[in-house]
């Protein structure tokens, strides 16, 4: 009699979500970020997933509690497509690096470089190092005639936790960038 009475007040008052609601969110949003070339590379940085996350627990437990998470499409995953185009959108109206997003931009808003921590693939001149690789810096440099300035990428690979520089002064015309960002936890 008193479990019912319990059940009943929390029912009309509502109860916040459960250490267990938390962790099953977390794990699940985690997965759908996970870039699928680098396990241990994430579509959007860590401080965006940590943006979205209050946002994405809500949704996971009012699905579960409302029973909307039955067995309708079970076993069946949401398409990349989907996945991908809801991490493009975020992508989209990133506040991180903004200053820099800002100006390379405004310098080529056709072909807008990438950012810092983001995969980008290198095809420069210096053919031996062609491959995948991590923005680790971006520098403006200065032109002498006063046009806008151009924007130059230093290069890294990841050893365990440590940044090390492969190419540096490349041009953006020698990248492009992928979807992938590294989780900076």
């Amino acid at each position: 009699m008193e479990s019912m009475r319990i059940a009943e007040q929390a029912e009309e008052a509502g109860a916040p979500l459960t250490v267990a609601e938390r962790e099953q969110a977390g794990y699940a949003l985690r997965e759908l970020a996970r870039s699928e070339s680098d396990p241990d590379a994430l579509r959007v940085p860590s401080e965006q997933l940590e943006m979205v996350r209050p946002f994405f627990e809500l949704g996971w437990a009012m699905g579960v509690r409302t029973g909307h998470t039955g067995p309708a499409m079970a076993d069946v995953p949401v398409d990349r497509d989907t996945i991908a185009r809801a991490f493009v959108l975020l992508m989209s109206e990133r506040v991180a690096d903004q200053l820099v997003i800002v100006v390379a931009r405004s310098l080529d808003p056709q072909h807008a470089g990438p950012v810092l921590w983001q995969k980008v693939r290198y095809h420069g001149s210096l053919t031996q190092r062609h491959g995948t690789y991590w923005v680790g810096a971006i520098h403006a440099h200065a032109d002498p005639v006063g046009e806008a300035p151009e924007l130059r990428y230093d290069l890294c690979e990841m050893r365990g936790v440590t940044p090390v520089s492969v190419v540096t002064n490349v041009r953006r015309q020698s990248l492009t960038p992928l979807a992938d960002h590294r989780a900076m936890v």
